[in-house]
């Protein structure tokens, strides 16, 4: 059976040190335990400590849930070099502060708010260090807490979490499965200098038989939309939805494990790209390639460009009928504009009755599920260029939803022009 979740942490960076070097890895998820966390909605939700005995939300089913985790890490811990918890995690509530866990009792280790405490709706995937004598072979604790600050209820919600472990090269697994000169390496059709609109990637140097390869993807480091909500534009690009890739390069399964980059709307860059793939094995290892950096795209290429809202609205949510509007200022003239396209996330609490909740210069775009799953979506589409018009473009949000509505997601919606 495949493994489809081995993507997960790579999307968010691990280590410094790790950077650049081919490795090994492997990684333990959290099993939702109702008994264990005193809830039943299948997420770890974590509440202020006032919350218990507070008039209005202390008698919801939430305020029972008590941000206890349970992480089985079965494996010899004298043979990992690194370790770190990646967390799937909704912000929660504007202004909610002070997010951090304790590993069996061991800390405390902060949790980046990423805009949450500056009043913003947000969805990130934080990737924590954690001390390997933390650990310990077997079941791992991790209790999670945040204060409330001037939210009107602390609160925040990890949709699935793992501790990642990366091997020493004489890991006993390594050593069983004489994998000890694995080392395949990502090949691109374009010249590094010269990244064309369509650059196909495959992987070179997989043994005959493939040493038990299940997939490969492959990802990218560049400038453009903060996808992951960790406020970095130059970054690894792509995130998890339920331990899925989302927004990564390319995933393939057959050899020669061939993908096609399509590069045509990523902005052009202030300094050099790169990308690297990683390995899913049979029996739960994971392999990082090395970095290929230094890439670039011609000089003949034309300009593309990203635009955001300035300012962003804190936090740009709309419910009970409180239409938000924001702002993306474009080139007075945008009559070259060859391209378009939308990216936005979003916290999906649905539109109620409205019939155009989302709307660019008045004109509708789909950015919601139509089944408020009260969760997160990400649209990626393409945009009419005579839709927008040259300086100020406004975007609106509009829920009649009495309680969540619709949250837009840091870093807001951002508009990506390619130029004739």
């Amino acid at each position: 059976m495949m493994n489809l979740q081995a993507l997960a942490i790579l999307l968010t960076a691990f280590c410094a040190s790790a950077a650049g070097q081919g490795h090994f890895f492997k990684e333990y998820w959290a099993d939702f335990d109702k008994a264990v966390s005193n809830h039943t909605d299948g997420r770890w939700r974590v509440n202020d400590p006032e919350l218990s005995l507070h008039p209005t939300f202390g008698k919801r089913p939430e305020a029972r849930a008590n941000g206890l985790m349970l992480i089985h890490v079965d494996d010899d811990l004298f043979s990992i070099t690194e370790a770190c918890l990646y967390l799937e995690m909704w912000g929660g509530h504007p202004h909610t502060t002070n997010k951090q866990f304790f590993l069996n009792g061991r800390g405390p280790y902060p949790v980046n708010a990423f805009g949450t405490d500056q009043n913003h709706c947000t969805y990130s995937y934080p990737a924590v260090d954690l001390k390997i004598s933390h650990l310990v072979r077997g079941v791992n604790a991790f209790q999670f807490a945040c204060d409330r600050g001037e939210s009107f209820w602390g609160h925040f919600i990890i949709d699935n979490a793992a501790v990642r472990c990366r091997l020493a090269p004489e890991h006993p697994q390594i050593a069983a499965r004489n994998l000890g000169t694995f080392a395949p390496a990502v090949r691109l059709s374009s010249a590094p200098g010269a990244i064309a609109d369509q650059t196909a990637l495959s992987l070179e140097g997989i043994p005959k038989p493939a040493a038990g390869v299940v997939r490969v993807d492959y990802i990218a480091r560049y400038e453009g939309f903060d996808d992951d909500g960790d406020l970095i534009e130059n970054d690894w690009h792509g995130f998890t939805f339920d331990r899925q890739p989302v927004n990564h390069v390319g995933t393939a399964v057959t050899p020669p494990y061939r993908v096609t980059w399509d590069t045509s709307m990523i902005p052009s860059q202030t300094i050099p790209m790169a990308v690297k793939a990683i390995v899913t094995l049979q029996d739960g290892l994971h392999y990082e390639t090395a970095t290929v950096d230094g890439l670039t795209f011609p000089s003949s290429r034309p300009l593309v460009k990203m635009f955001k809202c300035d300012p962003l609205p804190a936090p740009f949510w709309s419910r009970a009928s409180q239409q938000k509007t924001a702002v993306i200022k474009l080139p007075a003239d945008i009559s070259n504009v060859a391209s378009a396209r939308l990216q936005v996330k979003v916290w999906d609490g649905g539109a109620g009755k409205v019939s155009r909740p989302f709307q660019i210069n008045g004109h509708p775009c789909s950015i919601l599920s139509g089944r408020s799953i009260h969760d997160v979506v990400y649209t990626d589409i393409q945009i009419a260029p005579a839709t927008l018009q040259g300086s100020n473009n406004v975007l609106t949000v509009l829920s009649d939803t009495e309680h969540h509505g619709i949250e837009i997601l840091l870093p807001g919606p951002c508009l990506t022009l390619r130029f004739k």
